[in-house]
């Protein structure tokens, strides 16, 4: 498919119209009626069938749109890059965090970046670690802040802080300051997906204590454990960088014991880049690591 093709496929889908798509890629109807049906005789098969004035997508339509999605996300950057540079402009720095360090740690280490680069533009997203990863395996980002080190790819890793799994809740489980997971496991409490990488620790530490923690309630991020958990739906198991983030004073954040760390890291996209934009990337980092890591 040429490239004409792939973007007349992504109007129709973000439209559900020939007219619409039309509009969005300020063509005339007839020239993307025309676009469309190039495509689909270079493929050899429809991509969208009419109903009720609109078009619906076939499924081979429904099996490429992820990957035509992500590529004119891609086509979009370069656009905006080549712009920018023709108006002598700085391209943007590209941030992804972690969702749970987007309500406190991101704000606090964006006014220090600012503090040193006033003027650098900025694009922040909030990702999971594993889609952060990715992302910049594809360099579609300059900086990523993850839990755990990067899976195997060709991804520069680097040491922000270390904090550990907590417990907390709007009661104390049990007596004393820590909580295993062999007290909480007798009670039903919220828990981080398997699929995260805290997640899976969680499940790693209790199979090697021997301790079924199931949990009552599966939650995907670490902010929305800690929600749950202050409107008392039950306690939470997070990482102490998301307890930090807490919003009730009297939240109750119990170490689980034995210690279980968590490791922050900043991860740098593979091949040569620009040296403007690795030291500002690295600027970023060192920031949310100042952040991160409490005064000595």
């Amino acid at each position: 498919m040429k490239l004409r093709h792939l973007e007349i496929f992504h109007a129709v889908m973000l439209t559900g119209t020939l007219s619409g798509a039309a509009r969005l890629l300020h063509l005339t109807q007839p020239a993307a009626t025309q676009a469309l049906q190039s495509a689909e005789r270079q493929l050899g098969y429809a991509l969208f069938t009419r109903r009720r004035n609109r078009l619906e997508p076939t499924a081979e339509a429904l099996a490429l749109q992820p990957e035509v999605a992500r590529l004119m996300a891609q086509v979009d950057a370069v656009r905006r890059l080549a712009e920018a540079q023709r108006a002598g402009r700085t391209a943007p720095l590209r941030v992804l965090v972690v969702p749970s360090l987007a309500v406190v740690q991101l704000p606090a280490a964006l006014r220090r970046f600012r503090a040193r680069h006033a003027g650098v533009p900025l694009v922040l997203r909030t990702l999971h670690s594993r889609e952060i990863a990715q992302a910049l395996a594809l360099r579609e980002a300059d900086l990523g802040i993850v839990f755990g080190r990067a899976p195997a790819v060709a991804l520069e890793s680097q040491p922000l802080a270390t904090g550990r799994l907590v417990c907390v809740s709007r009661r104390r489980v049990g007596r004393a300051a820590t909580v295993s997971l062999a007290q909480l496991a007798r009670q039903p409490f919220i828990r981080i997906d398997g699929r995260d990488p805290m997640g899976a620790l969680l499940a790693e530490e209790a199979q090697r204590a021997g301790v079924a923690a199931e949990g009552e309630i599966v939650v995907q991020t670490h902010h929305t454990a800690l929600v749950l958990a202050e409107e008392g739906f039950g306690p939470a198991v997070v990482d102490s960088f998301t307890a930090a983030a807490a919003r009730r004073p009297d939240l109750v954040v119990q170490p689980l014991v034995p210690e279980v760390p968590v490791g922050l890291f900043a991860l740098l996209p593979p091949g040569p880049p620009g040296p403007h934009a690795r030291r500002l990337a690295l600027d970023f980092a060192q920031a949310f690591g100042e952040v991160l890591r409490p005064p000595a």
